[in-house]
């Protein structure tokens, strides 16, 4: 059986996590399943039920206090990973609010070694099958688009890690995350630390699974709300803060582009735009 290891955050959304796992154990037999999971502190008993219910798999739980966010559990995760010595096939990074399509990693496996040990990048639709996450490709600048499905033949550039089946050779000389993010950017530059090693990235050839878009009501590019508001939303850290956007422009863009394109948020805001 192929073997895969499976690592993800959660936080509170405790039936969301007990049905991403069952699916993707129930819905991909063939492959042997082992998985870390970082709970940032839920109050929802989500890491009691991973450490009680039996999945046919191996779980461990890493405890966070609610401060680690996404990428600061990732981070956790991967750290745990290497240093324990863990070993699988592939790492699967994913995220519990997906739900996962039966044979989707046993597909994203063979998609893998047909095109050469490459990452596999699962694309995900909402629930009226529009594209929602998937393989980015970098196009003019920072402007970049979403790989539909079935576009392999196109080398991507970096990735949502909704659902990312990655080589364990590639995950081993990659390592862990960038630690100047603690939410967002992480899985982009992740993505693009991967590609800039010389690994290959592709989106998968079918969706993976139904994982609907962040809604952008009541955040920071909401314009119903005061550019005050607003303002004070961008630099939570659910937020798109100036510390981390910039350090990730420069460097993977240069300065010049960060300094305009971290200038630009501000003045979409301050015109109502």
């Amino acid at each position: 059986m192929d073997s895969v290891l499976a690592l993800f955050t959660c936080f509170n959304r405790k039936e969301k996590t007990r049905q991403a796992v069952r699916g993707l154990v129930e819905g991909n037999p063939d492959i042997s399943f082992s998985f870390v999971v970082v709970d940032d502190g839920s109050t929802d008993g989500t890491a009691e039920m991973l450490e009680s219910e039996d999945f046919g798999a191996r779980i461990r739980v890493l405890h966070g206090d609610g401060t680690l966010f996404y990428s600061g559990g990732m981070i956790m995760g991967m750290e745990e990973i290497l240093s324990s010595g863990q070993e699988a096939e592939y790492l699967l990074m994913m995220n519990d609010d997906v739900e996962f399509y039966p044979a989707c990693i046993q597909k994203l496996i063979s998609q893998s070694r047909a095109q050469g040990d490459a990452v596999i990048v699962g694309a995900t639709c909402d629930r009226e099958g529009r594209l929602s996450y998937s393989a980015i490709l970098y196009e003019k600048g920072i402007h970049y688009r979403f790989l539909p499905p079935g576009e392999t033949s196109v080398d991507a550039d970096t990735m949502n890690a909704n659902c990312v089946l990655i080589p364990f050779a590639w995950f081993r000389k990659a390592g862990v995350m960038d630690r100047h993010y603690r939410h967002s950017l992480g899985d982009f530059d992740y993505g693009l630390t991967l590609r800039d090693l010389g690994a290959r990235l592709h989106v998968s050839r079918d969706y993976v699974g139904v994982c609907c878009d962040n809604p952008s009501t009541g955040t920071w590019h909401d314009r119903s709300l005061s550019r005050l508001t607003r303002l004070k939303k961008k630099e939570t850290v659910k937020g798109d803060p100036v510390g981390p956007w910039f350090y990730y422009l420069r460097k993977h863009f240069g300065l010049a582009t960060a300094i305009k394109s971290s200038l630009t948020p501000y003045i979409r805001i301050l015109l109502g735009l």
